[in-house]
């Protein structure tokens, strides 16, 4: 009888020792899963600003068509401009990714609309016809340029010059809108229309003109800079309009969610001086910031 109870006191020490060790192991493992969460909470923190609902998770999916230097354009085959580098700054910001799907200009509100693309980040001009379909936020101030061969064979000053000549437009782009308003007013003054060349891009604009099947096209005033600065010698700025333009980052009609986190993040890219310094970096005359 002696003999069994000292083996159920071992038994009982033996049990209160493995259940100690167990209670220790479980504190020692609570204190690791503590430190990951811990650890998290900066992370969490960065990306509360982001919108709930993303294309993909934990990426800023964007559409672009990179054809428009300074804004967006290739190099190298690598995304450039002052739209991408923009848009990482957001993205940032919002403590997500960058993803770009590049397509042509006029598929980027379908695209928008049918849930492929996040935001439109394209340096897309507002207009009212846009802000039907689209909600949008402002971020730089632009002018459009006529753009036409050195020495402006044909003396254009004016969108009123062009009447009954040829002019080259990205298609679904705000210089095609342009042109078509402006024919409405031709028209009513009794003056032959433009004719309109719509290309799929603004490259394709600037080649129509450069081999004399355009005999101007328009572009930004931006644009035009930089494309003086690549083709020295070929073109010319031969006027200038819509100076109150405006150009933003485009979210679907009533997307507040978006629009807002967009507008947070931003808002710190523009205090933090990196909006100034992007600026710079593309030669974008201060004077066409929307945040003076």
């Amino acid at each position: 009888m002696k003999n069994t109870k000292m083996l159920v006191c071992a038994m009982l020490v033996l049990v209160v020792a493995v259940l100690s060790a167990c209670s220790g192991t479980n504190s020692a493992n609570g204190g690791q899963a503590s430190a990951p969460a811990e650890s998290s909470k900066p992370q969490e923190t960065a990306a509360a600003a982001a919108p709930s609902f993303l294309v993909e998770k934990g990426f800023l999916t964007y559409g672009t068509a990179a054809t428009f230097p300074p804004f967006e354009y290739m190099v190298n085959n690598e995304f450039t401009g002052f739209d991408i580098e923009l848009g990482q700054a957001i993205a940032k910001e919002m403590g997500v990714e960058v993803k770009i799907q590049s397509m042509n200009f006029d598929g980027l509100i379908p695209a928008l609309q049918g849930k492929r693309i996040d935001i439109i980040n394209s340096a897309m001009y507002i207009k009212p016809e846009r802000e039907e379909q689209v909600d949008f936020i402002p971020y730089m101030g632009l002018a459009d340029s006529i753009v036409v061969k050195s020495g402006n064979p044909k003396g254009i000053k004016s969108l009123d010059d062009l009447s009954d000549l040829t002019v080259a437009v990205t298609r679904g782009a705000v210089e095609e809108i342009n042109v078509r308003e402006h024919n409405e007013k031709l028209k009513q003054a009794g003056k032959k229309e433009i004719k309109i060349l719509a290309l799929p891009t603004a490259n394709d604009a600037v080649l129509a003109t450069e081999q004399g099947r355009a005999d101007a096209f328009l572009h930004s005033s931006p644009g035009a800079a930089y494309l003086q600065e690549e083709k020295p010698g070929v073109f010319e700025i031969a006027g200038s309009f819509g100076a109150d333009t405006k150009i933003g980052i485009a979210v679907r009609k009533g997307d507040t969610e978006t629009k807002t986190a967009i507008e947070a993040a931003l808002k710190k890219v523009v205090e933090n001086g990196t909006y100034t310094q992007l600026m710079e970096k593309y030669h974008l005359p201060a004077e066409m910031s929307y945040f003076k």
